[in-house]
């Protein structure tokens, strides 16, 4: 387009002098201009990453935690399971003095009897 028309690119936006020449000592401005842009994203990095580990290690000790509690919920479990098993049952029956069954009769609720009063 610049070869065509014969025009200076910054005669073209309507500028008098090149945007390198009007900033004060040219490309000394533009150098301090993309020095200060790097050390900005750099430390924008640095600190990103400084998050994202804090965040880590918290992430990492909430996990421990959750495997602390499944297992100490899995020992519950299995201590429910043992104490409410039959052999449990009797032995804490027979500890507190009631006696073995040896016969077992059950109510039939589809016979419709009915027990009176005398």
């Amino acid at each position: 387009m610049f070869a065509t028309s014969l025009t200076k690119p910054h005669e073209a936006f309507g500028f008098a002098k090149p945007i390198g020449r009007r900033l004060p000592q040219g490309i000394v401005a533009w150098n301090i201009g993309l020095l200060s842009l790097t050390v900005v994203c750099c430390v924008a990095y640095v600190v990103q990453v400084n998050l994202a580990s804090a965040k880590n290690y918290a992430l990492r000790d909430m996990q421990t935690k959750i495997d602390g509690l499944k297992t100490e919920t899995m020992n519950m479990q299995d201590k429910i399971v043992t104490l409410s098993s039959m052999q449990s049952l009797n032995a804490r029956a027979e500890q507190l003095g009631f006696a073995p069954i040896d016969k077992l009769e059950f109510v039939n609720p589809a016979a419709k009897t009915t027990a009176l009063a005398r």
